[in-house]
């Protein structure tokens, strides 16, 4: 699938609680939503949304607190994060499809529980299934973010939260992204105490109607990934899994094409 040369825009919504929600937009035809994960912004979702520019409208959205958006003023919780993808859904127009990925899929899942979605793709939504996310190690996260110590803070939370070996945060660490999610790491305290919070019973899910497609990756941690996928999708009737061999969590930015060619295939039916 080859990228797209499309005009991209920008564009904000204000939130219910009159919080600036900001996003690009590009492409035409019938409008996509994406929902990042924790330590992300919209850019992780931009190769994605560019290849899938010439038949579809991509609102690539940045959650409060990163990019282009405000933090809130009110205290933070998954309902405010629901009500942000809500305004950039009314947006994005009646009929419009969502993808969430991570945190952002714990959110949009919500969302399409109570709000109308044309179809729904989650990637991984880290849903306490197994048992916490962050647990114990939480309160070790926080001081170090409090200290100032975000390398040490984002060590432990990649090691510990995502589950990702040593040498491959080492090899993080030494590459240019790394001031970024220094950048985001304090944002991460916030959302992993709403994870940690969530029930771990997906039966509630059972309710959704709308077609889903959940994408799990092959070298994705069991937990706590695998295990709250699996259980998800064993509630959702209307789901479809699709395994990115050879992929872990983040294969919007080293497989776009294969996620453009797979999310284009399921929006497109």
């Amino acid at each position: 699938m080859a990228e797209t040369v499309h005009h991209v825009a920008e564009g904000h919504v204000r939130s219910a609680d009159g919080t600036r929600i900001g996003y690009l937009r590009a492409g035409e035809g019938p409008a996509v939503v994406f929902v990042h994960g924790s330590i992300s912004t919209h850019t992780d979702w931009m190769r994605v949304a560019r290849l899938l520019a010439g038949k579809f409208t991509c609102y690539s959205m940045d959650r409060r607190g990163r990019g282009r958006s405000g933090h809130g003023e009110g205290p933070y919780s998954m309902e405010r994060e629901c009500e942000d993808i809500e305004a950039v859904l009314e947006a994005a127009g009646e009929g419009a499809a969502l993808v969430g990925h991570s945190f952002g899929a714990i959110g949009a899942l919500d969302v399409a529980m109570c709000t109308p979605v044309r179809k729904l793709v989650l990637y991984e939504p880290p849903l306490p299934f197994g048992g916490p996310i962050a647990g114990e190690k939480h309160a070790a996260y926080a001081a170090a973010i409090a200290r100032g110590d975000i390398d040490g803070a984002l060590e432990l939370g990649l090691e510990n939260f995502s589950r990702i070996p040593p040498d491959e945060i080492a090899a993080m660490r030494a590459s240019r992204g790394w001031e970024r999610l220094r950048t985001l790491a304090p944002g991460w305290v916030r959302e992993l105490k709403v994870m940690d919070g969530l029930s771990g019973d997906v039966e509630r899910y059972r309710a959704l109607g709308c077609p889903t497609m959940m994408l799990v990756g092959s070298e994705s941690p069991e937990h706590p990934l695998k295990d709250a996928s699996r259980a998800l999708a064993g509630v959702l009737s209307s789901a479809r899994v699709e395994v990115l061999e050879g992929e872990g969590h983040v294969a919007m930015r080293t497989a776009p094409e294969l996620l453009a060619k797979l999310i284009g295939d399921f929006l497109a039916v």
